[in-house]
């Protein structure tokens, strides 16, 4: 009868050991202790949530353009330097958009813009030599303007632009005028220049009058 029992318990020792053996290839996962899943929670909620695309950063404000320079004040008897620095000469007379420059030697027109300010005065891109030179250039290119208008027959124009007369004959020191109402007249030839209307003569018609009446005595 022991041996019995000790075979039924030995049955019963060895039925239950497969059923080990089976359950670990399948073996269920640990529950997880309810303090790390107390843990957890805390993260979860300290933890913000992330979601979208992050919003991109400002750029800074780019800085504001310096002001320009104001235009220079050119006015008469300021004094004239080139860039290197040297003097150039004065400023003679300011009319409209043209500077009269005096080098001391020649009065040439300058446009305004060609000036700018500077610590010795105004400054001009131009040096002395190359405003004297253009000076004698424009001289020559007059004189050899005039001395074709001073042809016989070419109208000679008053300073207020009305018609004297013709011109009869010239030399190098007088131009014979012959006027329009009638007789002649000698005028020093450095009273003539080519101007806009043509040949012109710095006398009015009034003071033109009075020398043919006087020629006629």
């Amino acid at each position: 009868m022991r041996s019995t029992l000790i075979a039924a318990g030995l049955l019963a020792t060895l039925s239950a050991t497969p059923a080990l053996a089976q359950a670990k290839p399948g073996r269920t996962p640990m529950a997880t202790p309810p303090e790390q899943l107390a843990a957890a929670d805390t993260n979860a909620q300290q933890t913000p949530a992330q979601t979208g695309t992050p919003a991109p950063a400002t750029p800074a404000a780019p800085a504001a353009p310096a002001a320009p320079a104001g235009p220079p004040q050119v006015t008469a008897g300021a004094t004239i330097v080139d860039a290197a620095g040297a003097p150039v000469g004065t400023v003679a007379q300011v009319s409209g958009a043209t500077v009269v420059v005096d080098t001391g030697t020649n009065k040439v027109g300058v446009p305004v813009g060609n000036f700018s300010a500077g610590p010795n005065g105004l400054i001009l891109g131009n040096t002395k030599a190359e405003l004297d030179a253009a000076a004698s250039q424009a001289a020559a290119a007059s004189q050899a303007q005039l001395a074709t208008l001073l042809a016989a027959g070419t109208p000679v124009h008053g300073v207020n632009g009305q018609v004297l007369g013709t011109v009869k004959t010239s030399d190098a020191e007088f131009v014979t005028v012959t006027s329009a109402k009638g007789g002649d007249v000698r005028l020093p030839r450095t009273g003539f220049s080519a101007g806009a209307s043509g040949l012109t003569v710095g006398i009015a018609q009034a003071d033109f009058d009075k020398a043919v009446t006087a020629s006629r005595r």
